[in-house]
């Protein structure tokens, strides 16, 4: 009880702290349940695509957390793991892709197999979180992901998608 209660102070502080140091403000967000299959490309992943929102132009911050499981090959010879990797897109209006938000345009992968061929590793929760700088404008925020390895299988579980400035 004593651990709990202690917990429930330090996040607490973390969040007034953050709170006094920050003022970002949530442009749009979506959560989504059940498993979205992946597949060997990088695919718009089930339910995370915000609404079109207004930008005033300047830094868009978007994290992107999931509950994630994957499987390699059961073939060793064509992989030792299977590795999902996940883009953070931003689109116009016309549904035409303007940016990838850094760090996810450079370091895609968000969760693996760690080598367990034939295996779904055990569910996880990960996270990654995107960062840019765009003008002034109408855009909304979609999230692809897909699987690096074409004989590798992987799925997303309950997911959410947080757009700030």
């Amino acid at each position: 009880m004593k651990k709990h209660w202690l917990k429930s102070i330090a996040v607490a502080s973390l969040v007034a702290v953050a709170s006094a140091n920050a003022s970002a403000e949530v442009m749009s967000a979506v959560v989504a349940n059940g498993h979205a299959w992946l597949v060997d490309a990088p695919l718009p992943i089930s339910g995370m695509a915000t609404a079109a929102f207004l930008h005033p132009g300047g830094q868009l911050v978007a994290t992107y957390s999931a509950e994630c499981s994957v499987a390699a090959p059961e073939n060793p010879a064509f992989s030792d793991r299977g590795v999902v990797d996940v883009y953070i897109v931003v689109q116009n209006t016309q549904g035409q892709q303007v940016a990838t938000l850094a760090p996810s345009g450079e370091y895609s992968a968000f969760c693996s197999s760690v080598g367990s061929p034939g295996k779904f590793s055990s569910p996880a929760t990960f996270s990654t979180t995107g960062v840019g700088t765009l003008p002034r404008g109408t855009y909304r925020v979609v999230v692809r992901g897909g699987l690096n390895e074409e004989r590798a299988s992987g799925w997303m579980g309950p997911r959410s998608l947080v757009v700030m400035r």
